[in-house]
C-alpha cells in the first residue's frame, strides 16, 4: 500500500526523485513543465496512428486494455496471463486483442536501457532493478533477464508484442517528465524530449496522451484494467 501512495498522481504534481546522474536530490514538478505552449495546435501530438491501432484491437476477440501507470510489472504480468487463459480456453493469441498503455510513471517501461541510464530514470519514476533492488538502469520489461518477471515462461514487451499486443505511451509525460529533467539539470527542454522519443522502443505508438487513450476504450468495445495494482 505504502509503494502505491509514493508512486500516486499526488507525488506527480509534487517532486520527483532524481539521482547521481541528474547531480540532484529532487526533480521539482514546475509550471513551466506544464506551460500553456504546450496545448496550443501544432504542439500536441496527432492521434491518427493510435485511432486505428484501436480500432484494431476492438475488432478483434476479447478486447482489453490495460493501464500502467506506474514502474511496477503488474500490467506485463497480466498481459502474459491473459494470452496464456485465453489460449487455454480457445482462443488463439493472434485472434485475441490488446493494448498496454503506458502513462505516468509507467512511460520509463518504453524506453531503450541507454536512455534509462542516461538520465537516471530508475530514481525519477522509482524503478528498482528486479536483480539488486536499487534503482534501475536498465528496462526490465523490454526483453526480460532470468528473474526479471515471477514465472520464467513469461515475456516482455517484446514477446508480447510477438503474440500480437499493442504498446502506444503517453506522449504528454514525454513532454512533461522531459522538461523537467532539463530545468533541473540545466539542458535544452527540446533535446532532451528528442532523446525520450529516439529511445522509445520499437512499436510502441506515441500517443497524446494516456487519458486520450483510454477515454477511447469504450467507443471501441475495448474493456479497461487498471495495473497500477497487482
Amino acid at each position: 500500500m505504502t509503494k502505491v501512495k509514493d508512486n500516486s498522481r499526488r507525488k506527480f504534481i509534487g517532486t520527483m526523485a532524481a539521482g547521481a546522474t541528474a547531480g540532484l536530490t529532487s526533480l521539482s514538478y514546475t509550471a513551466q513543465a506544464l506551460s500553456p505552449e504546450l496545448f496550443q495546435p501544432g504542439k500536441m501530438l496527432a492521434g491518427d496512428d493510435v485511432d486505428a491501432l484501436l480500432k484494431t484491437v476492438g475488432k478483434m476477440e476479447h478486447p482489453v486494455a490495460y493501464d500502467i501507470s506506474q514502474a511496477i510489472p503488474w500490467g506485463i504480468t497480466w498481459s502474459n496471463v491473459y494470452y496464456m487463459t485465453n489460449e487455454a480456453t480457445g482462443t488463439s493469441p493472434k485472434n485475441l486483442g490488446l493494448v498496454n498503455v503506458l502513462r505516468h510513471h509507467g512511460i520509463v517501461f518504453s524506453f531503450k536501457d541507454e536512455l534509462i541510464k542516461k538520465y537516471n530514470l530508475g530514481e525519477v519514476f522509482g524503478l528498482n532493478d528486479p536483480k539488486t533492488d536499487k534503482p534501475s538502469l536498465r528496462n526490465p520489461m523490454g526483453a526480460p533477464e532470468s528473474g526479471d518477471l515471477p514465472l520464467p515462461e513469461l515475456v516482455g514487451i517484446k514477446g508480447l508484442q510477438e503474440k500480437g499486443a499493442k504498446f502506444c505511451v503517453c506522449g504528454m509525460a514525454y513532454k512533461v517528465y522531459s522538461g523537467a529533467i532539463a530545468k533541473n539539470m540545466g539542458l535544452n527542454a527540446e533535446d532532451v524530449y528528442n532523446d525520450f522519443v529516439a529511445a522509445k522502443l520499437p512499436g510502441i505508438e506515441l500517443a497524446p496522451s494516456g487519458v486520450w487513450v483510454l477515454g477511447r476504450l469504450a467507443e471501441n468495445r475495448i474493456a479497461y484494467i487498471d495495473a497500477s495494482v497487482g
